[in-house]
């Protein structure tokens, strides 16, 4: 039998085919140690978050005058200290001491040159970081790997059911779910065996070969370091929902010095064409109080991380008939960390009156990858921005993070 066809039988007859983790194609080199730059939390908001809802332009008038059906009251929108035009929506209140205590920065009217509404091309568009129709396919978080070099098994972890589209391409990461479900999966009592037999099968020939040593080494490695065995600390509540679990594990990799340096995790739900005011108050309450908890778990840990959050569109400002919001343009996005410059709303606000819309939406006055270049250059100690935001030649910073 060829080998290929006697691999394939072996794992099926194992119970194990299919189920090795999601890695890129290219085997990834031993653990250098410890790297002096801040581990980076990307999260997705997938859907299109209101951003004119969440973080409310309450101190401008045309806010209220073209969102009658859907606008939050500015009775009901938090204070924001120092900030006369912005409040936080109510749901937010979780996340409002960190603001108070300077670790939570907003952008608003931030956005990215798609030119699209549609789901699936923005969120692609927006991963990639690449609008110049090169064809170019990787993200720009792996782009930010590969110029990093090569590091530990568990350098960049995407979690979910599929690796995330900005942290593919040629550098090396992992596709996680629940640590537990992070093995082979098989009934056999010799699972020690089977596993040596697996690594005989895949002796690193091929790409397939280096994509299977990869995952033997990355099992082995979470099996020794036992990330799950670091409860939640502080206080910190997790929503029992996937988002809160895996923002619970990138908390646990990280305190259990495996190498993180990306991970990503993604929280769906934002398309509310209608009924919005009832269904974003939960899905924001989820929101803040997952962040919050991963903050207050972290403690001190918190100073070498940043966690950012975007989504690929905002909303439209006049609200539909069906007391929603359509497909926009320009939203908000939410930085924490100890070295993000926070208590501030980095705006420059465009207006809501009708001669200051581009195409019905509010309008973009910052490039989301303005947020990110100077994120990567200060806090990742990225040197080439050029090669991870190809195209991209603005020097502008806002001055949100500490160098």
């Amino acid at each position: 039998m060829p080998i290929n066809q006697s691999r394939r039988h072996f794992l099926k007859a194992a119970g194990v085919a299919g189920t090795l983790p999601l890695l890129s194609s290219r085997l990834v080199f031993a653990q250098t140690g410890a790297r002096p730059y801040d581990v980076l939390v990307v999260l997705f908001q997938r859907g299109g978050m209101d951003g004119l809802n969440v973080v409310v332009p309450c101190g401008d008038s045309a806010y209220y005058d073209r969102r009658r059906t859907v606008s939050i009251s500015e009775a009901d929108a938090l204070d924001l200290p120092g900030q006369t035009r912005f409040g936080l929506h109510p749901s937010m209140q979780p996340l409002l001491p960190l603001y108070q205590a300077g670790e939570l920065a907003l952008v608003h009217a931030v956005g990215a040159p798609t030119n699209n509404r549609s789901h699936f091309s923005c969120q692609n568009l927006i991963e990639r970081a690449v609008f110049d129709g090169s064809g170019l396919s990787s993200g720009w978080l792996n782009r930010h790997l590969v110029s990093r070099g090569p590091a530990a098994d568990f350098q960049g972890v995407g979690f979910g059911t599929a690796v995330q589209r900005s942290l593919s391409g040629p550098a090396p990461v992992l596709g996680m779910g629940p640590f537990d479900e992070f093995a082979l999966h098989t009934d056999s009592p010799r699972i020690d065996e089977l596993g040596e037999t697996l690594r005989l099968l895949h002796p690193g020939s091929t790409g397939l070969d280096a994509v299977a040593q990869t995952a033997f080494s990355a099992m082995t490695d979470l099996r020794n370091a036992d990330p799950g065995q670091y409860p939640p600390a502080n206080g910190a509540n997790y929503p029992a929902t996937p988002f809160g679990n895996e923002l619970l594990q990138v908390a646990q990799l990280i305190k259990s010095n495996m190498g993180l340096e990306v991970a990503t995790v993604d929280i769906g739900g934002w398309d509310h064409h209608d009924d919005e005011l009832n269904r974003l108050t939960p899905l924001l309450s989820e929101f803040a109080q997952g962040i919050a908890a991963f903050r207050a778990d972290l403690g001190s840990a918190m100073n070498r991380v940043v966690l950012i959050s975007m989504s690929e569109f905002g909303r439209r400002v006049v609200p539909n008939a069906s007391g929603g919001t359509d497909h926009g343009s320009a939203n908000c996005l939410f930085a924490l960390g100890g070295g993000v410059l926070g208590g501030n709303v980095y705006a420059d606000w465009p207006g809501l009156d009708e001669a200051d819309l581009a195409d019905g939406d509010l309008a973009i006055t910052t490039d989301y990858r303005v947020v990110l270049r100077e994120l990567l250059r200060k806090r990742r100690g990225e040197t080439a921005l050029a090669d991870v935001f190809p195209g991209y030649t603005d020097p502008r910073e806002l001055g949100m993070f500490r160098a």
